[in-house]
């Protein structure tokens, strides 16, 4: 029965991140779709346009907070999975910090994305001027300071949670691997006690993903906050398009390697 449930939960988190990348993959298609759409009705209400871009953003950040929800859900069953996650190519697997992206990533993209003086070329896209990635891509001065704040913050907190697992995966080896696993050579019964320090390691590790996670939503949010309602729905639609891109160059390489991969 335990190795039927263990196939159950293997089962469950990988389609729960099958879900998600095609979940990625169509919004990400509605968010180029609604940009294209703004293009092509530049002279429309500006206020109504900054509204149904706005709902888009919003409803990217719920789309988020569901999928790590479910799958905080899933990790409690099985949390050593989410850190090296099978159904992932190894190139995902490599980029992967505490079960999932870096938090300060979506900063690092937004300045690629971005520059200065929105405000001073807004009437020139709105006379098609220019282009919705000249406009996307310029940041005013104080979108810029509040941007350098944020990466600061999420940095520190970052080599913090990293510090974390550090002490957590030494602990690990030195305190429950080493130790228990000789006394369990030398005597009987050592192996439940083994069990026993390990589960208390995995509620360690299901305790870093908790805290990686808000730190990976609150990052998000907050980067969307600081932009205007067109440049956050240009960041988010690169950002879905980057994720889906790393995955297939991962997949690509999977084959070349001869590696299994997920279709």
């Amino acid at each position: 029965m335990a190795e039927s449930g263990s196939i159950s939960d293997h089962a469950a988190s990988e389609r729960c991140f099958m879900e998600w990348m095609k979940l990625q993959e169509d919004t990400q298609g509605e968010l180029f779709e609604a940009l294209n759409a703004v293009q092509n009705r530049a002279s429309s209400n500006q206020e109504e346009t900054e509204r149904e871009l706005t709902k888009l953003v919003d409803k990217s950040i719920e789309q988020f907070q569901d999928y790590i929800d479910r799958r905080m859900q899933l990790a409690k069953k099985d949390v050593s999975a989410f850190f090296a996650p099978v159904w992932c190519s190894a190139r995902e697997t490599s980029l992967l910090w505490i079960a999932g992206c870096r938090p300060s990533v979506f900063i690092r993209l937004a300045y690629s994305l971005t520059g200065h003086d929105l405000e001073t070329r807004l009437m020139e896209f709105l006379q098609g001027m220019k282009s919705m990635e000249e406009l996307a891509g310029e940041l005013s001065p104080k979108q810029m300071e509040q941007l350098d704040s944020l990466q600061r913050r999420t940095i520190k907190e970052e080599e913090r949670l990293t510090s974390e697992l550090a002490r957590v995966q030494e602990e690990m080896v030195d305190q429950t691997v080493v130790g228990i696993a000789m006394k369990t050579i030398k005597e009987k019964g050592g192996s439940e006690e083994l069990e026993r320090a390990l589960e208390k390691q995995d509620g360690e590790l299901l305790r870093l993903i908790q805290q990686a996670d808000r730190l990976r939503i609150r990052t998000l949010n907050e980067v969307t906050e600081i932009f205007r309602p067109l440049q956050a729905v240009w960041f988010l639609a690169i950002s879905k398009k980057l994720h889906l891109s790393v995955r297939e160059w991962g997949q690509q390489s999977d084959r070349r390697h001869g590696r299994f991969h997920t279709p």
